[in-house]
């Protein structure tokens, strides 16, 4: 297999659930062995798609040796400079999803992508600046970030919010959360459009993105006063239409950042409420010890009954 070969491969495997449980532990050796020969042929096409592939499959990627991953992190260091919007972003994504894949990446690796997110954030799409924020929430990769890249991609967040559908809300906001540097290098006008864009989306919004969209809101003080009461109210309602379907981990952040946000507290319903306590009491018995102290401290917040086993 040439280069291209390798990542059509994985691309396509990574799209189709059965092909890839179909693939022996021998298969995955052998694919992960040709990555390693191959990768320093790879053009960044090629790379992004490997990746991408990889990080949708975990036997795939636990088959990748540290020399396999340390090709790629080269074959990444190599050609970030003529990368395009969308490759440094599924790049940062993919990254983000796999530990021993962004371990193999050089701090002249992080520099040449960090120098590829400034070079090419005006060019980024909604789904572009999502992603990218997204990995970048994930690795410490973060720190090679310029403040005049921080700025671009703050920009295109500003320029594209209105164009953002429900999961690119939340995840922008959940990773923003996040990177303390990438938050500050957003203006009250982009946390205006940002909160605008919550307010239109949160009809669509599913229960992880209600609950990270909470979250994000929860750790940043500018973009919570940014959203206004109808923002709130809709994020509210979509609690409400979600709370059957949250999971421990959605019901835990969401009470937490609750319980630090009074102006989207205030609006909860009185059936909202109950909904919550509802799932509280459901998903009780899978929580963590971490997770039944962050709703143990919203619900207190927020006054709602909370199950027995909690106190």
């Amino acid at each position: 297999m040439d280069p291209q070969g390798v990542a059509i491969t994985y691309n396509g495997l990574g799209k189709m659930e059965a092909a890839a449980a179909a693939v022996s532990t021998h298969g995955w050796a052998g694919l992960a062995e040709v990555v390693g020969r191959t990768a320093s042929e790879m053009n960044p096409q090629n790379i992004v798609i490997t990746y991408n592939g990889l990080g949708n499959m975990e036997a795939a990627a636990a088959a990748v040796s540290k020399l396999g991953w340390a090709g790629l992190a080269q074959a990444v260091r190599r050609t970030a400079s003529e990368m395009k919007p969308q490759e440094v972003a599924i790049t940062y994504n993919g990254l983000g999803k796999m530990e021993a894949a962004a371990a193999a990446v050089s701090t002249h690796g992080w520099a040449g992508l960090a120098e590829a997110v400034g070079r090419t954030a005006s060019e980024m799409n909604p789904q572009n600046i999502a992603i990218t924020y997204n990995g970048l929430g994930k690795i410490e990769a973060a720190a090679a970030v310029s403040t005049p890249g921080w700025a671009g991609l703050a920009e295109a967040a500003d320029k594209n919010a209105s164009e953002m559908n429900a999961q690119e809300v939340a995840i922008t906001f959940n990773a923003l959360g996040k990177l303390e540097a990438a938050a500050a290098a957003v203006s009250p006008l982009g946390w205006a459009v940002l909160a605008e864009a919550v307010e239109r989306t949160a009809s669509e919004m599913d229960p992880q993105e209600v609950a990270i969209t909470y979250d994000g809101s929860g750790k940043l003080e500018a973009a919570a006063a940014a959203v206004s009461s109808s923002g709130w109210v809709g994020l509210a309602e979509a609690v409400a239409r979600n709370a059957s379907e949250m999971n421990e981990h959605e019901v835990s952040i969401s009470l937490y950042a609750l319980g630090v946000l009074p102006t989207a507290a205030a609006v909860l319903s009185p059936s909202t409420r109950k909904h919550l306590e509802a799932v509280v009491e459901r998903e009780d018995p899978n929580m963590t010890a971490h997770g039944r102290k962050m709703t143990l401290r919203g619900c207190e917040k927020l006054k709602l009954r909370t199950p027995s086993a909690f106190l």
